[in-house]
């Protein structure tokens, strides 16, 4: 079987981890990878905004199925296009992508479907969002409609009225059209994904996500600063009740309105006092989430894969997940996400005790790197034996390849440290450990991550 994984951060080193590791030995290609998934997978460099191009190449080099391990691909319409060329690919249609692309999209979404979420409108008239805002207590969120162009939150009216019309200018940056503007929620930030196929639908695990650099969720705001799962009562009953609070309406939604979808779905909340709440909806992982989610699924990814390419979901037995629960630190370079030092050497790898696992996010490896040769000018093919020896020294979990030496930072969220135990103190406590023993110019990370379950 043929893989063609599309991305190049801890997303994209977790589901190759994954695949790599399949009782099946697929041949994986990532597009383009980093230096963590450089040792066990070819790379190939593809413009995933031309997904003409990238369709004719997926049927040129006879490619089985297609894995975007971020939504910016299906925003540009892949699945519509492979699709026609009868190449399997997993992930949401365009127009239903586009729930993603725009919050003023979602909310409507969300308003009509009962989904859970702050009270709010999407605005697409300034003069109207204006007169909106009048009428609210403060404070207030502010945000843009594309979610790369921020959000604020007001306590002063004179700066929301201002803070308004300064967002709502730069909505042109990204092509968004608005803001939506709403109540402010507080309280932990947690995020739930789910396999779907349109109509059935599996529930992943509930993951806390952390988007504070600084300790006690302060700071600014970044992706990737870590993430947890509980094996906990409680976990479990989150789970449970996201899925059927927040999941099955979205799913619902989506076939209610035509908004094809054959892969992953997720909901971002926040848990208020009043209960979870919804504040995005998406087609793929959150960073960190995957990294944690993954390795407690003790099931071969790929038949979950091609069951929901092919509406055969409900034919499967519900996941088996270890009973661990499990911590993931990202490993910063001082100062992200703004100003920070790039292209130090990445030492300590083989310090990392056996079965922690470091999925890179922003890491090159030049020594290690084969680019992926063309069926047509090669049949060069690599064994399932080396394949898997190589994957488990990467992940500290045997001996360490020669190539760690060329190993080196290329952005601000470098890599994840990923620990399991018995309980989220146990595996906090080994993520620390080991987090610390790796190293880099300005390294830092956050030593609170998982003190609490979910609250």
């Amino acid at each position: 079987m043929k893989i063609l994984l599309l991305g190049d951060d801890g997303r994209a080193h977790a589901l190759a981890w994954k695949l790599i590791n399949s009782p099946r030995s697929p041949e994986v290609i990532c597009a383009p990878g980093n230096g963590g998934t450089a040792p066990f997978a070819p790379s190939v460099t593809l413009d995933v905004a031309d997904v003409a191009g990238l369709s004719r190449w997926t049927f040129e080099e006879q490619i089985d199925l297609v894995i975007p391990a971020t939504s910016a691909p299906l925003h540009a319409g892949l699945v519509d296009e492979v699709l026609s060329l009868h190449i399997g690919v997993w992930g949401a249609s365009r127009r239903a992508a586009a729930l993603e692309r725009s919050r003023c999209l979602a909310k409507e979404f969300m308003i009509r479907h009962g989904i859970p979420t702050a009270p709010g409108r999407p605005f697409i008239d300034l003069a109207m969002a204006e007169r909106y805002l009048a009428t609210l207590t403060l404070p207030v969120m502010i945000k843009t409609d594309h979610p790369s162009g921020g959000e604020e939150i007001f306590d002063d009216r004179y700066a929301a009225l201002e803070g308004l019309r300064r967002l709502f200018a730069a909505r042109s940056l990204d092509g968004g059209e608005g803001v939506v503007i709403e109540a402010v929620l507080r309280g932990p930030r947690v995020a739930l994904s789910a396999l779907t196929d349109g109509r059935t639908v599996v529930p992943l695990l509930a993951t806390r996500l952390y988007d504070r650099v600084e300790e006690g969720d302060r700071g600014a705001q970044a992706r990737g600063v870590g993430a947890h799962t509980g094996n906990s009562a409680f976990a479990q009953r989150l789970t449970r009740y996201l899925h059927e609070k927040f999941i099955l309406p979205f799913v619902a939604g989506l076939e209610k309105e035509g908004l094809p979808c054959w892969g992953l779905i997720g909901v971002d909340c926040i848990i208020t006092t009043e209960g979870p709440r919804a504040t995005a909806l998406r087609f793929s992982f959150r960073e960190g989430e995957a990294q944690v989610v993954l390795p407690r699924l003790e099931d071969d990814l790929i038949p979950w894969l091609e069951a929901s390419i092919t509406r055969r979901l409900h034919e499967l037995p519900p996941p088996t997940w270890s009973a661990t629960a499990s911590v993931g630190l990202g490993l910063m370079a001082r100062g992200y996400p703004n100003f920070f030092p790039t292209g130090g050497q990445i030492r300590g790898l083989e310090e990392i005790d056996p079965g922690v696992m470091l999925f890179h996010s922003a890491t090159t490896n030049p020594a290690a790197t084969a680019p992926y040769a063309s069926r047509l000018a090669s049949n060069r093919s690599r064994s399932a034996d080396a394949l898997s020896s190589m994957i488990g020294g990467l992940l500290g979990m045997g001996g360490a390849p020669q190539s760690w030496g060329g190993l080196r930072t290329t952005g601000g969220l470098v890599a994840t440290v990923v620990a399991q135990g018995v309980s989220l103190p146990g595996a906090r406590g080994r993520a620390l450990v080991n987090a610390d023993r790796v190293q880099f110019e300005g390294r830092t990370y956050r030593s609170d991550i998982g003190e609490r379950d979910f609250g």
